[in-house]
């Protein structure tokens, strides 16, 4: 009975071996003593495992892991440790550090913490967006030209032809609602250098006046170079820009701005060719905004 004994004080895993070490030791006519090596336990183990979300979208950003290394005793200490989000974009808000609480390890033992963050794009942070344009302030001013097209040679069929168009709007007073920006934050939970940045992120999305390429088809005389000249009328006016950021309620007056209209393609044929098509006028030729 005192092998019954001897088994129940140990683990399972153990006992198999120690089993087969009694057999062997019971099968000598002489009683004989033997000792079993205490398992040595592995150091202490904790690993911070971190995971970023964008706020608005749910969209897992990244991960990543710090793990604390055990003490000379094999053990960690109960401990404070800041992690820093994993992920970092100039699109997206600054997102603050964690200070995590890690408990006492003992040797042998291990733990797994997790840490969540979100990330919030500076665009979406700005909520119930809304303008309005002051209708005395609109005015038409000088169209501005674009580039000149490639030279085309008519085929007397329909062709593909190329040229390009303002699109968009432009903030003429950019500098100036920026400096107005900084003085309007009066933040609750964010930060005021966040709000600040999601306010002038919001102005710069009516910054988006740019180039497009128009492709469209015209039915040319067959000969007959030409290209294409295209002009842009330009609108100017005032408005003001309203949001929501960290629940209070923003106002940018006097954004002055610069709106593209239609643009006019301006072909203008160089030469005429010796061929017989019906005629040099173009079957496409406008762009809208």
């Amino acid at each position: 009975m005192k092998k019954k004994s001897f088994l129940s004080g140990i683990g399972a895993k153990l006992a198999l071996a120690a089993v087969a070490l009694t057999t062997v030791v019971f099968t000598s006519c002489e009683k004989e003593e033997f000792n079993v090596e205490p398992i040595e336990q592995a150091p202490a183990s904790a690993t911070i495992f971190a995971t970023v979300y964008d706020q608005t979208t749910g969209e897992n950003l990244g991960t990543a892991t710090t793990t604390i290394a055990a003490g000379e005793n094999g053990a960690i200490a109960k401990q404070k440790v800041t992690v820093i989000c994993p992920f970092s974009s100039a699109e997206y808000l600054p997102v603050a550090s964690i200070d995590v609480e890690v408990p006492e390890v003992a040797k042998g033992q291990m733990i797994l913490i997790p840490v969540t963050f979100y990330a919030q794009k500076i665009a979406s942070a700005a909520q119930n967006v809304s303008t309005s344009k002051d209708e005395d302030s609109i005015e038409q001013v000088k169209s501005e030209s674009n580039k000149t097209s490639k030279e085309y040679t008519g085929t007397g069929k329909p062709q593909e032809v190329e040229y390009d168009a303002l699109v968009g709007t432009k903030i003429l007073n950019k500098t100036e609602l920026y400096s107005y920006i900084e003085t309007l934050v009066n933040s609750r939970a964010m930060s005021n250098d966040n709000v600040i940045a999601v306010l002038k992120a919001l102005v710069d999305t009516y910054d988006n006046m740019a180039t497009k390429t128009i492709k469209t088809e015209v039915t040319m005389t067959e000969g007959v170079t030409f290209v294409f000249k295209p002009v842009t009328p330009m609108t100017e006016y005032v408005m003001s820009i309203s949001a929501t950021v960290d629940n209070v309620i923003y106002t940018i007056p006097n954004v002055k701005v610069k709106e593209a209209g239609t643009t006019d393609a301006g072909l203008e044929v160089l030469s005429h060719g010796h061929g017989h098509g019906d005629n040099g006028n173009a079957g496409g030729g406008a762009a809208g905004k």
